[in-house]
């Protein structure tokens, strides 16, 4: 999943004074609390978090952290991963598979109700994935819904949605046939692409269903509030058939995608609880010092692990990029240590590979190590010795201070190391979302930033998801293509022995490590502000979003 900061997918120096930051903010919580006082009492279970305005609700449009970490709250999947990043039932009691892998029965809980308090059957879902999944919908996760049979041939405007492998056998009985097996499918079944929806509503509200007063959720959340670009609120769902949640109610502010500063501001008044885990942004780069230098704020600091990168994406359809010698030279001239501490003064490990630790079939060490004079040569080898004759390149990155931060560092060490001129610029989010998908970017783009948190952790969500040639046009459009990879990744995801599977993701990272498709810059760790009296805010390693329904205010 993409986060729009450095966590970002999805970044950070405002350059604003931190009252003049709080004003915004402050007038949007009008009626909630006072700047600087947030009192919580035994009897109000009520939180106030960061955000910033989501592109969509909808789960089958959704593809960012900002979007997903509200719809989350309001949907249920058929399983959702436990603390050990294992399936475990939520939506469905229980679950058979038949002996080939190929079949999936899943029993729904009698408990679960829409909001309306409607049941939810297994009809719902199986609408919304054939949904989904029809190319007309333009869901840019429709790849999540592949593994079913007919899947991709139903998104390539091959077959008809209604051919694809899934059946309401009844009410409460969900059948799914998959194309092969997938040991993984069950985790799949965890993501929001996935989640029921409700034919009535979005048939009858149309592109308005994720407004208030439409929106009909399975979740243990309901919308109550959206006010555009000021503040999204979320009561308890009190028809709920899961278990009920502490919070009663929660307000996201809803800051720019480069509100860092602000929305540290907003954590120092007392206008918010957290500082989050790097949605709508990450604390900001200029602050680091200041903070871990003042006890009462070091004492509140959080590291939430992320299984997660942060890399820089290459367009292989310029032939200056395409040359491999060229791609990695502009890699190893880049030193990661000094990025983390020095330059974006964050938490993370550097990256050698792509793939995060966790990752199934990642090879660091295949990958090549910063070496400025090793980019030298191979920059001269590609027949551009000091830059001579390389045109001037473009970074995209999506607005924001951390990764202007890092654009720069990256842009002087490139013209100071390599002699490659690099022009910088800088998109809002929803228009940077837009780009990296479209004509623009593979006409005239160079590089952009780019990063993947795990949805899920296996390494289909990683290598099959992004890397496969058939994949990319809907992931990151590098442009990247590699048959003896698509070959041994395609046949990783059908494998069932664990050993097999696990070797043949490793012989695909080794090939990525030769082709040096994409940049590798570091592995997530997210630094997060938590107040005292927040009690149960953990964020899980793998998509991290806001945990409300373990979260508990203690009276202060």
């Amino acid at each position: 999943m993409l986060r729009p900061s450095g966590v970002p997918i999805y970044v950070l120096i405002v350059s604003l004074l931190l009252t003049a930051c709080t004003a915004p903010l402050a007038a949007s919580m009008s009626g909630l609390a006072t700047a600087g006082s947030l009192v919580h009492q035994a009897s109000v279970q009520e939180v106030h978090l960061p955000g910033s305005e989501p592109p969509t609700l909808d789960p089958g449009l959704a593809e960012d952290a900002i979007s997903v970490d509200v719809i989350y709250q309001m949907f249920d999947g058929l399983v959702f991963l436990d603390k050990s990043g294992g399936p475990a039932g939520l939506g469905a009691e229980s679950w058979t598979i038949s002996s080939d892998g190929l079949t999936y029965t899943f029993k729904l809980r009698p408990s679960a109700v829409w909001s309306d308090g409607q049941p939810v059957t297994a009809k719902d879902y199986a609408w919304a994935w054939k949904r989904n999944v029809d190319p007309v919908t333009a869901s840019p996760y429709a790849n999540a819904l592949f593994p079913v049979k007919n899947a991709q041939a139903i998104n390539d405007g091959e077959m008809d949605a209604e051919q694809l492998g899934v059946v309401a056998q009844d009410d409460r009985t969900l059948v799914v046939t998959l194309e092969k097996p997938a040991s993984f499918f069950l985790s799949l079944a965890s993501t929001w692409t996935l989640y029921p929806l409700r034919q009535d509503v979005v048939e009858k509200y149309g592109d308005q269903w994720t407004e208030p007063g439409n929106l009909i959720g399975n979740g243990p959340y309901l919308l109550k509030d959206w006010v555009h670009d000021s503040r999204i609120v979320l009561e308890r769902n009190e028809k709920y058939g899961g278990t009920k949640p502490a919070i009663q109610r929660a307000t996201f502010h809803l800051l720019p995608t480069d509100g860092s500063e602000q929305m540290l501001a907003a954590y120092e008044a007392g206008e918010i609880d957290t500082t989050g885990a790097g949605v709508p942004a990450e604390l900001p780069t200029s602050q680091i010092d200041r903070i871990k230098g003042d006890s009462a704020l070091k004492a509140q600091l959080k590291a939430v692990p992320q299984s997660a990168t942060a890399f820089i994406v290459v367009n292989h359809r310029k032939p200056y990029l395409a040359d491999v010698r060229v791609r990695q030279a502009l890699g190893l001239a880049l030193n990661r240590r000094e990025i983390l501490d020095a330059v974006m003064k964050r938490a993370g490990q550097p990256a050698q590979g792509i793939q995060p630790p966790g990752i199934i079939g990642r090879q660091p060490d295949a990958w090549p190590k910063d070496d400025v004079a090793k980019a030298q040569q191979l920059l001269a080898d590609a027949g551009y010795p000091n830059g001579q004759g390389f045109p001037e390149i473009t970074f995209t990155y999506a607005t924001n201070a951390e990764w202007r931060i890092f654009a720069e560092y990256a842009q002087q060490v490139w013209k100071e190391k390599l002699g490659i001129n690099v022009r910088l610029e800088a998109m809002e989010f929803a228009s940077f979302l837009k780009f990296r998908r479209g004509d623009e970017w593979a006409q005239r783009g160079d590089l952009y930033r780019g990063n993947w948190f795990s949805d899920y952790e296996d390494p289909n969500n990683w290598y099959n998801q992004l890397w496969d040639s058939a994949a990319d046009p809907n992931s990151f459009n590098g442009g990247w293509s590699n048959s003896k990879f698509d070959a041994l990744v395609r046949q990783g995801a059908g494998e069932v022995d664990a050993s097999k599977r696990a070797a043949l993701y490793s012989q695909a990272d080794q090939l990525m490590a030769q082709d040096y498709p994409y940049i590798p810059i570091f592995h997530y760790e997210i630094e997060s502000l938590v107040r005292p009296y927040l009690k149960g805010y953990d964020p899980a390693r793998v998509l991290g979003l806001t945990p409300l329904r373990t979260m508990s205010v203690d009276p202060h």
